[in-house]
């Protein structure tokens, strides 16, 4: 049971919960050593030293519009009554332009947000038996590919998983509402302002989560009821076996191709069948879930969910809150409204609370006061997979609140330059991000 709370990351003590901070200038070894492995948050007085960087163009509307105006993106309509992004609120279609011209309308421009086009689906060949990957280069970032590295040299060799351009019209403050993503974060400020509240992983106890959490990895990755096959660097350990595959079947193909037959057909079949019995695996699995499904949740909520005294009142509560909000928000999101967890920890809110808030729905007993980060213009935030982020938005003088971000599949090795356990998939996987930049 105890391997279910193993996060072995940094987190603030007590009496200390200020953030570091470092010259965007640092080595990737140092890097890796001080923040990476350690998964602690860093903040840079400075954006990216890459040669290739050239994302201070982006705060030119204009230069955006002639770059990427045609991109077809979908954007977040705020939610109305909590007035919060983050929510599930149906996303709208539009082009880059049309969406640039609302930011541009005094009347319009708090009711949208840019955020990841991840409803986009990276387009494969008919005959590319590769497995399936995320947009690496959503719109409209794919229109500006010139001006951004696909790999920060500060990020060392973590591998990419998606990088996206953030854009608020909103001039009063607008909020993420609390949350936690599955990637590692580097986050570029470009304009306006975020203020960025942070807890650590091993929180998620104490956060009212939407979601039940079934494990909680050493680096921090969280995983939720029923995706217990996710392994610590995010990869479903079916869609890791399937890699293997391809992989092997492409180095076969190439083998028959330089007429070398040695070794052709051994690894393969031998990947192959590791991938058949995982499946059969998880199969049996799955029906055996099915047969004792209300036995298993109960015992699970009872281990998984144990921080403190109040925790069987909010257990009894839960399912009326599901109810009440009716939401198809991810299960990384909290329940908890930004401006009553503002409140808890005498954080200046920015945000008013909304009407009928329910007060009733804070922090429970024992948890750690977070991390407060006030990101500016021309600063970079590095905040490691499922550390929560509530975050602040807004634009100032007319100008909207804008950022870049990359997202990295968290590392679970141990060396700056294999910072995977399972070499073979994420080399394979790294070159076929590469394959994919010379597109």
């Amino acid at each position: 049971m105890s391997s279910l709370l193993s996060y072995a990351g940094w987190v603030p003590s007590e009496n200390d919960t200020t953030i570091s901070r470092e010259a965007p200038n640092i080595s990737a070894q140092d890097m890796w050593e001080k923040y990476i492995q350690k998964r602690r948050p860093v903040v840079f007085d400075g954006l990216l030293d890459d040669d290739t960087w050239h994302g201070e163009r982006f705060t030119d509307l204009a230069y955006l519009r002639q770059q990427a105006g045609q991109a077809h993106v979908k954007v977040e309509p705020i939610n109305t009554a909590k007035q919060i992004f983050g929510t599930a609120e149906r996303r709208e279609a539009m082009t880059f332009a049309q969406f640039l011209d609302i930011v541009q309308n005094k009347r319009e421009n708090g009711k949208y947000y840019l955020t990841t086009q991840y409803e986009q689906e990276e387009e494969q060949d008919e005959d590319d038996d590769w497995p399936h990957m995320d947009p690496i280069l959503p719109a409209p970032v794919n229109m500006l590919r010139k001006d951004f590295p696909l790999h920060p040299r500060i990020l060392g060799n973590l591998v990419l998983q998606q990088c996206n351009l953030w854009v608020g019209g909103t001039q009063e403050p607008k909020s993420s509402g609390l949350h936690h993503d599955f990637h590692d974060n580097l986050y570029l400020l470009l304009s306006g302002s975020k203020r960025f509240v942070l807890f650590p992983p091993n929180a998620y106890p104490y956060l009212r989560l939407r979601g039940h959490v079934e494990h909680l990895h050493n680096n921090g990755l969280l995983v939720y009821e029923p995706d217990n096959r996710i392994r610590a660097d995010g990869l479903d350990e079916i869609d890791a076996a399937h890699w293997r595959v391809a992989s092997r079947s492409h180095q076969n193909g190439k083998k028959r191709r330089n007429h070398t037959q040695q070794d052709v057909h051994g690894s393969y079949e031998e990947a192959k069948q590791a991938l058949q019995e995982l499946k059969a695996k998880y199969e049996t699995q799955e029906d055996d879930d099915d047969d004792d499904d209300d036995d298993d949740d109960k015992e699970d909520g009872e281990v998984l969910q144990d921080p403190g005294s109040d925790e069987d009142a909010w257990e009894q509560e839960e399912d009326e809150y599901e109810q009440l909000f009716e939401s198809e928000e991810p299960s990384s999101f909290s329940y908890i409204v930004p401006s009553v967890l503002h409140e808890h920890f005498g954080i200046p809110s920015l945000i008013p609370a909304p009407k009928d808030v329910d007060k009733k729905i804070f922090p429970l007993q024992g948890c750690p006061k977070p991390l407060v980060v006030d990101l500016k213009p021309g600063q970079m935030l590095y905040v490691p997979a499922s550390w929560f982020h509530e975050v602040t938005s807004f634009g100032s003088h007319g100008a909207p609140h804008m950022a870049f971000n990359y997202w990295m599949h968290p590392p679970d090795g141990q060396e700056v330059m294999e910072p995977y356990v399972d070499t073979e998939v994420w080399k394979t996987i790294k070159n076929r991000i590469m394959l994919y930049n010379q597109k």
